[in-house]
């Protein structure tokens, strides 16, 4: 998906974020005998919420968006292996993550004209 085409789904996706928060309150008002509706629905509001704030780190940083699905299926993969270590993993994929934003090919030097 282009940097264009992901700002302009922004306002939609916003949208179908209130949509889905709302929609989990209100169930959660008519009737608290519903948690796992009102659990699904709180759910996917959060992480449609986490992809609505995600969108301009990913409109400056075009790369990362090219890289995402690896970066998805690895963790996948990662997380299913070791699952029993999940709590020993969280820091660890923290730094990986800080560690892939400067990942990528390094600009030419100026001087010697070589990467």
């Amino acid at each position: 998906m282009e940097p264009n085409e992901l700002q302009a789904k922004r306002v939609p996706l916003g949208a179908l974020t209130l949509f889905f928060l709302l929609a989990s309150l209100c169930v959660w008002w008519a009737d608290p005998g519903r948690q796992l509706i009102y659990g699904a629905l709180l759910r996917v509001g959060t992480m449609l919420g986490a992809f609505w704030l995600a969108i301009p780190v990913l409109v400056q940083h075009p790369r990362l968006l090219r890289r995402l699905p690896w970066y998805l299926i690895g963790g996948i993969i990662f997380i299913a292996a070791f699952i029993r270590y999940l709590w020993m993993m969280i820091p660890l994929l923290i730094l990986i993550g800080i560690l892939s934003m400067f990942a990528g090919k390094r600009p030419p030097d100026r001087r010697t004209g070589r990467r």
